[in-house]
């Protein structure tokens, strides 16, 4: 058997208000009868002063109650969006740092293991070759040839590990600290992608959290990966330094600029990046185009008291 439904509370409250309302007007109509002949004219101006009062009384108290309704449940979404904000703040600050430690596990399994047994491999393959060439056979040669050709390809493997090993994790970030990591990383820009790029570093603190170093590391990053992809540039400037207790990194190119509203597209997965991490750690990042062209990208961490 299913339970009976519950009563639309509008619907009480409606009948309460009618009640009360009718109650009044009845009674107030009496009461002027009583104690005011009917003969007398301004009688019905009274009944009809006091219809417009109850009525204005009863809107004010329907009002007052939904607005206070609303009022309540406007302050309830607040609540209940801010406790949903912070908690997904707190999850891509905890997802963040995983990813960190597992680039930073990769990259270490990267170099020291599969580097070290490629560079065994090569160090074999010149054993190998050097006994060959002892023997003095022609007939070998092609073979000498071909272990030479082997050779070169694991030193092409040896400088692609250390490559994806430094884009996941370089080891200056964590051996030699974020100014050799800005500066290691500005040049392998250079080499990449022949475009000029001008790094200024400026005073850092000593004691520099690992957290803010490397949301700069891949702010920076991020900022040059954007320069290749869209800014169409010739010239990269980019400066680092601290004020006061905000770290200041400032990424400038002389392209075509960022379309207006392109920093808050979704679509935008690198810019909505670098924001995230500097929220993250109560910063901001902004981006502006330049009047004679150009895009800059400027965020501020605060470095102070940071874990």
């Amino acid at each position: 058997m299913n339970d009976p439904q519950p009563a639309r509370p509008e619907v009480r409250i409606a009948l309460i208000y009618l009640l009360g309302a009718s109650a009044w007007i009845l009674g107030s109509d009496h009461l002027l009868q009583r104690f005011l002949p009917e003969s007398q004219s301004f009688l019905q101006p009274l009944k009809g002063m006091n219809f417009v009062v109850a009525t204005s009384i009863l809107l004010y108290f329907v009002l007052r109650r939904a607005f206070n309704g609303w009022r309540q449940a406007e302050s309830e979404k607040r609540r209940v969006l801010s406790e949903m904000s912070e908690m997904f703040r707190n999850l891509s600050t905890r997802i963040e740092g995983l990813r960190e430690e597992d680039r930073t596990r990769i990259s270490r399994e990267l170099h020291d293991q599969l580097g070290q047994a490629l560079t065994g491999m090569k160090m074999d393959l010149r054993w190998v070759e050097s006994q060959l060439e002892l023997r003095d056979e022609r007939a070998l040669n092609p073979l000498t040839d071909r272990l030479v050709d082997v050779e070169g390809q694991v030193d092409d493997l040896i400088l692609s590990v250390r490559r994806i090993a430094t884009d996941l994790r370089p080891d200056a970030l964590d051996e030699l600290g974020l100014p050799v990591a800005l500066k290691q990383e500005a040049e392998r820009f250079v080499l990449r992608t022949g475009m000029p790029c001008e790094l200024e570093v400026g005073e850092l603190p000593e004691k520099l959290s690992p957290k803010v170093a490397t949301a700069a590391f891949r702010i920076f990053q991020e900022a040059l990966t954007n320069v290749v992809r869209h800014a169409q540039a010739s010239r990269v400037q980019a400066r680092c330094a601290a004020t006061g207790e905000v770290l200041e990194l400032a990424v400038a190119d002389n392209g075509r600029g960022i379309g207006a509203g392109l920093e808050m597209d979704k679509q935008s997965l690198g810019l909505l990046g670098m924001r995230e991490r500097a929220e993250m750690l109560g910063g901001k990042v902004n981006f502006t185009t330049a009047e004679s062209g150009g895009t800059r990208v400027q965020a501020s961490l605060p470095w102070k008291g940071t874990p």
